[in-house]
């Protein structure tokens, strides 16, 4: 699959190139919401492996609330990807980043993404024993509603053992009080749960990559419709510099964005800049994901 892509865009450039990128990031998107039978309003965000995935509720949380102070909770500290913890307090994880390539020694947080606090639960004890997650979050959403926080609140369904948390936390009041995110990179989830964790206006981070054997960094976020409205009504966010090239611009373009994020593609227009491998690794992951996907759950 990949390289039928490939030999239909080799020779492009310029603006023939970002053309046809944008077609196909277009046609990715809406394969994968038919592959997945994702209800009607949802929305699919493109991005480079699942770890970068976490910067997106964050700059969701900046779109929806504005200037507030943003409380990030994530669980399974070791048993997710060793990015997430950095990402999900905005800071940089790796000594590269997609669209910038080799980064400055100096550079620890991405642009806009300052001043975000938060809590990291580790998925298991000394011992081996499972931390009861769920139960931590609780008592971190309580804390940073009490301080006038908006917290972001993490369920893992599957980290890299196989550990599910108890419960898979949903938004609050449509997004309004907290915004809750399920990390389901693994993938290995059944079409029911995923419309559940949808239902309950929960974030779904994703990737091909694991249960279907993508290559490495092919991720995406899953918007569930309440909250897709909600961004689709929302004016440009205030926080500009969060989508310059030492932010989001960093990591994703216009390109990447469902509609419903249409204030946002000015800010992260790049008609200079496409992520090509992005597009050949999600062609092999959807090959991944329809290969399987007439088999019953």
């Amino acid at each position: 699959a990949s390289k039928e892509l490939y030999e239909k865009l080799v020779g492009l450039e310029g603006k023939d190139l970002e053309v046809e990128i944008r077609k196909v990031f277009e046609d990715q998107r809406s394969r994968l919401s038919k592959l997945l039978n994702l209800p009607e309003g949802t929305e699919v965000i493109l991005c480079p492996s699942g770890s970068d995935a976490e910067y997106i509720p964050i700059a969701i949380a900046r779109a929806l609330k504005g200037d507030v102070t943003i409380e990030n909770g994530v669980t399974q500290l070791r048993e997710v990807g060793a990015g997430t913890a950095p990402a999900s307090m905005g800071q940089f994880f790796s000594t590269h980043a997609p669209l910038m390539g080799r980064l400055d020694p100096d550079a620890k947080v991405l642009d806009g993404f300052e001043g975000i606090d938060g809590a990291i639960i580790a998925a298991r004890e000394k011992d081996g024993s499972v931390v009861n997650a769920s139960e931590e979050m609780d008592r971190f959403v309580e804390s940073a509603l009490a301080k006038g926080a908006y917290p972001i609140v993490h369920g893992v369904f599957g980290g890299k053992t196989g550990l599910r948390d108890i419960k898979m936390p949903g938004s609050a009041d449509c997004g309004e009080k907290t915004l809750g995110v399920v990390d389901a990179c693994q993938a290995r989830f059944s079409l029911d749960e995923l419309h559940g964790w949808l239902g309950q206006d929960s974030l779904v981070l994703f990737t091909a990559s694991k249960f279907y054997q993508a290559p490495p960094f092919c991720g995406a976020v899953i918007v569930p419709a309440t909250i897709a409205e909600k961004l689709r009504s929302s004016s440009t966010p205030g926080h500009s510099d969060m989508f310059n090239s030492q932010g989001l611009g960093g990591f994703l373009t216009d390109k990447e964005l469902p509609s419903c994020l249409e204030s946002w593609s000015p800010l992260l227009k790049d008609d200079d800049v496409s992520n090509v491998g992005l597009a050949f690794r999600w062609e092999a992951g959807l090959a991944g994901v329809g290969a399987i996907a007439s088999v019953p759950d």
